[in-house]
């Protein structure tokens, strides 16, 4: 049983356009038998969802806004949960469309994370990306305590949990996922990756018969970072499940 974790927090992502529809691709594109846990605060509405997720509440750092979501990310990483396997943690904004299997197999007991996406443009740039990250139980207390012993410094400091992140692994062992495994929509999938899609690119073009994207076939994960949402796009239209 491989464990997959997510965070369910504020208003900017829906119980069934997100959760609902990422327990539905993990089901039938991860290939995968896997226990879904929701770090939440509001369990209520991830229960009503009649899936077997399990909820974990969120702790009450009292953060607000847009930034209390990359935040409350390092909730994930308190080394009191219990888990089963390696962790899996992956945003809400993102398509499951291939095997996953390798992701809990690549780097044994290592932990591992995106390279920023602007990778696209400077090939050695130095930001994690903190859409996809496995870790192993009990091996982040670290991490988790010292966030929660400098919480105030560490957000004035930060713009956001890819910051933190990079910065507290400069110096600590990490691997980097292989760059096709997990790709960015608008800079890596959208035209083959041959056009810049970022904040200028136009909302029709999302969602255009003339705007093509290319999957490579050992991309099981799409992430899409800012706009579009997934189901603005080609590409989420044909991974969604009806469930």
């Amino acid at each position: 049983m491989k464990e997959i974790a997510i965070v369910f927090a504020g208003t900017k992502f829906d119980a069934n356009r997100h959760v609902k529809q990422l327990y539905l691709q993990l089901q039938r594109y991860g290939n995968i038998e896997f226990r879904l846990t929701c770090f939440t605060d509001n369990a209520q509405e991830i229960n009503a969802l009649g899936l077997p997720i399990r909820t974990i509440d969120l702790p009450d750092w009292k953060l607000s806004g847009m930034r209390s979501l990359w935040w409350y990310k390092i909730a994930v990483f308190d080394p009191t949960i219990s888990w089963r396997s390696s962790i899996l943690y992956m945003d809400l904004d993102v398509i499951v469309c291939g095997d996953l299997g390798k992701f809990f197999n690549y780097e044994n007991k290592k932990f591992c994370i995106l390279q920023d996406f602007n990778r696209k443009f400077i090939p050695d740039y130095p930001v994690l990306n903190s859409s996809l990250i496995r870790f192993e139980p009990g091996k982040t207390g670290e991490l988790f305590e010292y966030f929660l012993d400098n919480k105030e410094i560490i957000m004035r400091k930060f713009r956001g949990d890819q910051d933190y992140l990079t910065d507290y692994f400069k110096e600590r062992a990490y691997v980097k996922w292989p760059k096709q495994w997990a790709m960015s929509y608008k800079w890596e999938i959208l035209h083959g990756g041959a056009t810049y899609g970022g904040p200028d690119i136009k909302p029709e073009q999302y969602h255009n018969l003339d705007t093509p994207y290319i999957l490579p076939d050992d991309c099981s994960i799409v992430v899409f970072h800012g706009k579009p949402d997934p189901s603005e796009t080609f590409i989420g239209e044909k991974f969604f499940i009806n469930g």
